[in-house]
């Protein structure tokens, strides 16, 4: 008889815990999703739910650097094309696109999600024991599968304000797919009593991302080398409760060095031009609603030191391919351990639970990218690009495919 007391109780206390995750989410939104199938809360689930996040939330634009470039001619009076190569895919360069032209682009990325913090999101043992919260009754044990894409589309437009200064706007629509299943057992600490349970939900939800506007300015010119500083501004347009953007207002500046392209051995390579080019960043962030401590107080998303070095090359007039290492350096962040042996109370004796549990710290993420642009007519380039991960931490995919069109006015 105590026993199905004890059952019943634990099976009213799952209604109650899923009731409570409706009530804080009322329009079914994406960062309730996972709480929800796993049986918890927003408020005891803050360990993943930040790092998977406020790492979706701030999945990096591709920067497709305009591909035609101009100076002004003095013996001419007008503007002349002077770009040899049509620049980095994945990253910028010094040059600007010349006084008062016009550059746009539209693109498309498509992130699938294999992987957060060197786990694999197919299999994420948890366990859900709260000591500091007493009365604990009941020691929740799952084993988790979480499904997500994102497909982003990103419009940008550059202006040339002077041949030194281009500003310039990114506008991401994002569309974000979850699937996630749960099996899981409730246990009492005082008893032999358990619930088990099976729960999979599914959701999506697309709109604007987080809109960013930008400045860049020449601030040194040599022969061969150039110097360009930008900022750019981060704006939490996206519905950050739908992973949809960070939540954030952010700030970024940036330092570009590049070289001119010129021919390498031009008797044996005649029709082969080489342009490396580094960038420097340090990103900032505002808190946000992604990023929660245990009493519902909004933190700072992580910031990062970001880098990129690579290099274009131009096959002939018609075909630039390029390469870029992509790194990111990140502080304070959130993250999920592998899996390790945790403790918890079971009927009155101790149990052994394999479960990952939250760190924090600094990580880095790096990745490496190889792509074209294309001149097929006039001055539009078709661009094509396939970045593939080096290393397991963050929120990451195995590969990710970027197309897009641009055409300079």
């Amino acid at each position: 008889m105590f026993s199905r007391i004890h059952t019943i109780a634990i099976l009213a206390g799952l209604f109650v815990s899923l009731s409570v995750s409706a009530q804080n989410c009322p329009n079914n939104t994406l960062s309730c999703l996972i709480p929800t199938t796993f049986h918890t809360t927003l408020s005891t689930f803050n360990f993943f739910n930040e790092a998977f996040g406020t790492q979706i939330g701030q999945v990096p634009l591709a920067q497709p650097a305009s591909g035609f470039t101009y100076t002004f001619d003095p013996k001419l009076g007008v503007p002349v094309l002077s770009q040899e190569t049509y620049g980095p895919l994945l990253a910028e360069r010094a040059e600007t696109i010349g006084r008062h032209k016009i550059y746009v682009a539209f693109t498309y990325q498509r992130y699938s999600f294999s992987e957060i913090d060197s786990n694999g999101l197919k299999y994420l043992p948890i366990l859900f024991y709260f000591p500091s919260q007493p009365p604990t009754q009941v020691v929740t044990y799952t084993q988790n599968r979480v499904d997500t894409n994102l497909n982003q589309y990103v419009a940008y437009g550059t202006f040339g304000v002077t041949d030194r200064i281009d500003v310039s706007v990114a506008v991401p629509f994002a569309r974000v797919s979850l699937g996630v299943s749960s099996t899981g057992t409730e246990y009492s600490t005082t008893s032999s009593a358990t619930a088990h349970f099976t729960e999979y939900l599914a959701g999506s939800a697309s709109g604007v991302s987080d809109v960013i506007v930008a400045a860049k300015g020449t601030v040194l010119e040599r022969e061969k080398f150039l110097l360009a500083a930008g900022l750019e501004l981060r704006f939490p347009t996206g519905d950050a409760s739908n992973f949809l953007g960070s939540g954030a207002y952010g700030i970024k500046p940036y330092f570009v060095i590049s070289r001119h392209a010129q021919q390498i051995a031009p008797s044996v390579l005649p029709r082969v031009k080489f342009a490396p080019h580094l960038n420097l960043a340090y990103q900032w962030n505002s808190n946000s609603v992604l990023a929660t401590n245990q009493n519902g107080q909004q933190e700072n998303l992580p910031g990062y030191f970001g880098y990129a070095l690579g290099a274009d090359f131009a096959l002939n007039k018609r075909i630039t391919v390029a390469t870029d290492w992509v790194g990111r350096e990140y502080f304070g962040a959130a993250q999920v351990s592998t899996p390790m042996n945790v403790t918890a109370p079971v009927n009155g004796q101790p149990m052994n639970f394999t479960s990952i549990t939250q760190v924090n710290g600094a990580y880095n993420t790096n990745d490496i990218s190889l792509g074209l642009k294309a001149n097929p007519w006039n001055r539009f380039l078709f661009m094509a690009n396939v970045t593939f991960r080096l290393n397991e931490a963050g929120l990451r995919a195995n590969a990710v495919p970027f197309v897009g069109l641009s055409y300079t006015f």
